[in-house]
């Protein structure tokens, strides 16, 4: 208790430094993020690859995933996230070093996706973890927000660089940029205040995760939370990494530019999400804010793929203006759904297993989105692509109200743990 409240007494400072951290490298990944798809359908036109590397985007992020759990509750990690940070930096650079003296394949590119994968894998947990450490309870939700917003900030720049900077200087630069912001992050990550005393004892790697799966199954709110979000996962996960592209960039053949500007209106929304939350919703209910959130991202979702189908012989500039609009609504209202989630989420789970629980998280939400990533990109190239979307959609509407009706309370209002603080 008297090491946390040492801790507290800089928490200003490490918030400032972990938000400026993910800042620097949620903008060089993020303008990755837009432009590997691009590079991807520029040169195959195949939904089935994209569908492939969306695959190998999250498999190895969940192979590894469970270890950075443990290791994550075992070691320092403040120590872990600078790690991985310098780590993906040097794989970068090594990427576009490859790219000036040789060419960079489409091959390649998939082992170097691989590889980072697994690194975002270890990363996920010890992070998500290591907020709860830092920030008091009473301020978790608007550090929350505070955090998400310089996210949405960040992946506001980081499509319009990576669409910018594909579209005049190619794929080769945005690979530079992403490496050099990673190193950056890293070093920020070095001044953060914080102490950790490591847990004496051998390492068993899968009865140490199996306390957390028991501490998540113990708990009904988690439990529920945790099932609803491999069912939506699978359904709509794969929507806005398969599904859309292929319809804006090889249906529809919007620019590069436009690409990236949907990405922005995405981020858009949810940086006002945030800033409500912040000034005009910070005292209503968790649960109000997520129910809310929740139907309307998805009712919006079902209108925006009706408006879209061609026979309503839309100009292109037209369906430019429908997408922006619906990226923009989506976004936002699915901020306020998932703001109150993660804040929630860090005060329900005690800081000796918010590591691994959040791993399991972690898994139980991608482990699905592989499947169904694979099974979107094979579909998209043998179905018409707007029936599709409107499909999807449409049962991603149903499952939420199923969970809207069923879901206990305990999912939106969480009753923290004595030992969390």
């Amino acid at each position: 208790m008297e090491e946390s409240n040492r801790i507290y007494q800089h928490e200003k400072r490490n918030l400032a430094l972990v938000i400026s951290g993910r800042f620097e490298s949620l903008v060089g990944a993020s303008a990755l993020m837009v432009a590997m798809p691009l590079f991807v359908l520029d040169r195959t036109g195949s939904g089935t690859i994209m569908g492939l590397f969306s695959v190998l985007q999250i498999l190895p992020r969940i192979l590894s995933t469970p270890f950075g759990g443990v290791l994550g509750d075992r070691m320092n990690r403040k120590h872990i996230m600078v790690l991985v940070d310098e780590l993906r930096g040097m794989i970068l650079f090594l990427l576009w070093l490859i790219g000036v003296f040789g060419k960079i394949d489409i091959p390649l590119l998939l082992i170097f996706t691989a590889v980072l994968s697994l690194l975002d894998g270890i990363f996920d947990g010890p992070t998500g973890a290591m907020f709860g450490d830092v920030v008091r309870k009473e301020h978790m939700r608007r550090a929350t927000s505070f955090n998400a917003m310089a996210n949405s900030g960040a992946t506001i720049i980081g499509p319009i660089l990576g669409g910018m900077l594909y579209g005049f200087y190619g794929f080769q630069n945005v690979i530079l940029m992403t490496s050099i912001l990673y190193f950056l992050s890293g070093i920020s990550e070095m001044f953060i205040i914080y102490k950790f005393t490591p847990k004496e004892g051998e390492v068993h790697v899968f009865k140490e995760l199996g306390e957390g799966i028991k501490f998540v199954v113990a708990n009904r709110g988690l439990k529920f939370l945790f099932t609803f979000a491999i069912a939506i996962n699978f359904i709509t996960s794969p929507l806005f990494g398969v599904v859309f592209p292929y319809i804006v960039r090889t249906v529809l053949q919007f620019s590069s530019t436009q690409y990236g500007l949907l990405q922005t209106f995405f981020t858009i929304g949810a940086l006002l999400g945030n800033f409500l939350i912040l000034i005009v919703l910070h005292k209503v209910s968790s649960k109000i804010l997520m129910i809310g959130g929740l139907i309307v991202q998805e009712l919006i979702g079902v209108v925006f793929s009706i408006m879209i189908m061609p026979v309503f012989g839309f100009s292109k500039s037209m369906l430019f203006i429908i997408f922006s609009t619906s990226s923009f609504l989506i976004s936002l209202f699915n901020v306020l759904l998932n703001t109150p989630l993660n804040a929630n989420l860090q005060i329900l789970v005690p800081s000796e297993l918010r590591s691994r629980v959040f791993s399991v998280l972690s898994v139980m939400a991608m482990g699905i989105t592989p499947i169904s990533s694979a099974l979107y990109g094979y579909l998209i190239d043998r179905l018409n692509p707007f029936w599709f979307f409107f499909s999807i959609n449409l049962l991603g509407l149903i499952v939420s109200l199923f969970f809207v009706i069923l879901a206990p309370d305990e999912a939106y209002n969480p009753n923290p743990p004595l030992s969390d603080r």
